[in-house]
């Protein structure tokens, strides 16, 4: 686990945390044209930022994992509200959240993916998230932005980029690179 901080932000990155699964059958899927790529490894990774906005401390939690795979297509889902447990968890930052992805953060979560699945440069594969965290705080521009951040640290770990620049970046700025990780696609 790795965490980055500053006075208004601050992010953690870990490999699973099981407390924070989305076993409903409501959910989000969909194909989106991908670039074949010939390397990659499943990586799997849950995400928590937090923000200071107006006195509030907006948070986000969210982890999936992605597989890469041959051909030109992305295979995406991204689960909703049912969770394992409806009791708090301890979050990777301070503080408890309720595992799950309620009205409204949901399809911030799927928005956050929108641009990236959109523009046909992610690599062919299958892509899930399907955990989740939230408070009373949560807002759903974090956890759009939440998702976007989680597709760059899983395809930085498909594809053996260190994922700490990517998060370092947004910590410090407020902003997610434009660049993916280094990905190795076919010619």
């Amino acid at each position: 686990m790795f965490v980055v901080r500053t006075s208004g932000r601050s992010a953690a990155v870990d490999d699973d945390r099981r407390g924070f699964s989305l076993l409903g059958r409501s959910q989000v899927s969909g194909l989106a044209l991908a670039r074949p790529v010939t390397t990659g490894v499943r990586s799997r990774a849950v995400l928590e930022l937090q923000q200071n906005y107006g006195g509030l401390r907006l948070r986000a939690l969210v982890g999936g994992e992605f597989v890469p795979g041959e051909g030109d297509r992305l295979a995406w889902r991204v689960r909703f509200w049912e969770t394992v447990r409806s009791t708090p968890q301890q979050g990777l930052l301070r503080g408890a959240l309720l595992p799950g992805l309620p009205e409204g953060l949901d399809h911030a979560a799927v928005a956050g993916l929108h641009t990236d699945l959109s523009s046909g440069a992610l690599p062919a594969g299958r892509l899930v998230i399907d955990r989740a965290g939230y408070d009373q705080e949560s807002s759903p521009v974090l956890f759009a932005t939440a998702a976007e951040l989680l597709l760059h640290v899983l395809l930085a770990g498909t594809f053996g980029s260190p994922a700490e620049p990517v998060i370092r970046s947004w910590v410090t700025t407020g902003r997610i690179p434009s660049a993916l990780p280094g990905v190795d696609f076919q010619a």
